[in-house]
């Protein structure tokens, strides 16, 4: 699959997100779109998606801006200074370091997801 592109939509605050091109990327971009309720742990968003996309090379650490999935609860991550609790599918990364923005926001319930 070549790259595709994704937005984050958080209501007030939309970022775009390049997915790799991995299986479990390709499975999350198949079941697009999502409404999901997120739960902000430090600097870390995650909520679930409804849906197990299995599992292909979980790793520990994502970079900032970094986009993931773990089928441990069916959880997209959005990290933006974070470590993982346990390794997780890097999926994806937010464009142009915009992930900085989400620093700004004190709390963020809604993310839509949508190409």
């Amino acid at each position: 699959m070549p790259s595709k592109n994704i937005k984050l939509d958080f209501g007030g605050l939309v970022l775009e997100v390049e997915l790799f091109d991995t299986e479990i990327a390709s499975k999350f971009f198949d079941n697009l779109p999502y409404s999901i309720n997120v739960t902000q742990w430090g600097n870390e968003l995650y909520g679930s998606i409804g849906h197990d996309l299995g599992e292909e090379n979980p790793i520990p650490e994502i970079p900032q801006g970094g986009i993931a999935y773990t089928n441990n609860g069916n959880y997209l991550c959005v990290f933006y200074g974070q470590t993982p609790a346990w390794p997780v599918e890097y999926i994806g990364q937010i464009r142009n370091n915009e992930w900085k923005k989400l620093l700004e926001i004190d709390s963020l319930s809604l993310l839509k997801i949508y190409c």
